[in-house]
């Protein structure tokens, strides 16, 4: 199968969860994040927001905050086909829809951070392998932001279990995450 072919069958999938099974799961994903090393030790973090089918980012985005580590979340910049981390205080408060109907700051809540100074990168995708290679939305945004950040900074994936697959095809342009993490297992994949 193709990356769209695979992008289709696991957002059929997906998308066919309910807001229950979600919610049960994310947390699941949430707990084994917050045991690992790459999380307790990062003080600057990034984290996708969450859509309604994907694991819900709420739980970790809130708690993040009351622990004192810095939360930023990305800006999207449709023009560059890029991210811009901004620090949130407020997940209830700071945020609303933005260009891609995402979550992200209000304009008068834009706190730019640079990326080189991000320690822990908590990114989405529709499907992942065992090795890390990822299935996006499609339109790069992840991967050009990764670009820019230092190669000391992990990236850590959430997903179901259900968005594993055999394999991925990838190309130089794709960047692997360092681990995937579902409500099942915790995948080291570099």
């Amino acid at each position: 199968m193709n990356k769209e072919e695979i992008r289709r069958k696991i957002l059929k999938k997906r998308l066919s969860l309910s807001s229950e099974d979600i919610r049960y799961k994310s947390r699941q994903v949430f707990l084994s994040l917050a045991k690992t090393i790459e999380y307790i030790n990062s003080q600057n973090i990034m984290s996708y927001v969450a859509t309604r089918s994907e694991v819900q980012t709420e739980e970790l985005i809130k708690i993040s905050i009351k622990m004192g580590k810095n939360i930023f979340v990305p800006i999207i910049l449709p023009e560059c086909l890029n991210l811009a981390p901004s620090k949130i205080f407020d997940f209830d408060n700071e945020l609303e829809k933005g260009k891609k109907g995402i979550l992200e700051p209000k304009r008068e809540y834009y706190r730019l951070f640079p990326p080189e100074d991000i320690d822990l990168i908590v990114i989405p995708g529709v499907a992942f392998d065992l090795n890390g290679n990822r299935i996006g939305r499609g339109f790069g945004y992840y991967d050009n932001f990764l670009r820019k950040v230092r190669p000391s900074a992990k990236i850590i994936a959430l997903a179901f279990e259900m968005q594993i697959v055999k394999k991925i095809p990838n190309d130089k342009n794709d960047i692997p995450v360092h681990k995937i993490i579902t409500e099942k297992r915790v995948i080291n994949s570099i």
